[in-house]
């Protein structure tokens, strides 16, 4: 414990930098802010990641001889700040999938039961929590939770510690990826939602045809089984297109870092 502790004296503060950066992402990350994942676990992750990175991230940067608190303290909240932005790109992704089962479920009728994720600690749609849970099945199975850990470490090579990034340029990559979530949402859910929408053309001619016909009776169980059977048809290509999505959200996220430390 003495000779770690003498090894990580002399860089103590790029430690503290790049263990803050860590967390921060973990906090608001897909997978790893899930509240099933114990703190504790967490915790120990982010000092090993940290120690582990700490000779190749702490070989480049020269710290000037004396600080003071304040501009530790702007350090420190440059790095909570890069993390954070890290972790909020890569959980776009996760919010416009609950958002495709949101909409499925408003059209066939689940949205009036809500669940509570006990991973996001969130009310979700029953179709909402569905998707959240194959998006999450596709992105461990790609290696997404091994990329993004890889990504935040890479990112020190463009945004070093000691330097401070380009804040409109991470704005303006963020606020990009917000825009996409509708387009994306819908993109998931179209042929659903397609398919529901004309299951209410059809019951409404019905209605017209056979008055006497209770249509709502009719159509709630008939959406039920055109969202589960569309979903259940859909699924090897929701989970392909899933894991496109996240290819392109992991090189979204390369952009806007690259961009944001001028490199």
């Amino acid at each position: 414990m003495d000779a770690l502790l003498a090894q990580l004296a002399p860089q103590a503060l790029v430690f503290l930098m790049i263990a803050a950066r860590i967390s921060a992402m973990m906090a608001v990350a897909p997978v790893f802010s899930s509240r099933s994942f114990p703190v504790r676990v967490k915790a120990a992750f982010v000092v090993i990641l940290s120690y582990v990175a700490l000779p190749v991230v702490g070989g480049s940067v020269a710290l000037p001889e004396s600080l003071s608190a304040v501009s530790v303290g702007l350090l420190i909240g440059k790095e909570i700040l890069v993390g954070l932005a890290f972790g909020f790109v890569a959980q776009m992704l996760f919010a416009a999938v609950q958002f495709a089962g949101g909409l499925i479920d408003i059209g066939a009728g689940f949205a009036i039961a809500n669940v509570l994720d006990p991973a996001a600690n969130l009310n979700l749609t029953l179709l909402g929590r569905f998707y959240n849970l194959v998006a999450t099945s596709a992105f461990l199975a790609i290696g997404g939770h091994q990329l993004l850990v890889a990504g935040v470490v890479k990112s020190f090579d463009f945004i070093p510690p000691t330097e401070m990034p380009a804040l409109g340029t991470v704005v303006a990559g963020i606020a990009g990826q917000a825009d996409d979530i509708l387009l994306v949402a819908i993109m998931i859910g179209a042929p659903i939602l397609v398919a529901l929408f004309v299951s209410d053309i059809a019951l409404g001619i019905l209605a017209r045809a056979v008055p006497q016909m209770n249509v709502f009776i009719v159509g709630l169980p008939l959406k039920i089984v055109i969202a589960l059977a569309g979903m259940a048809i859909l699924l090897p290509t929701t989970m392909g297109f899933f894991s496109d999505l996240t290819g392109r959200m992991f090189g979204d996220l390369s952009d806007i870092i690259r961009a944001s430390g001028g490199g």
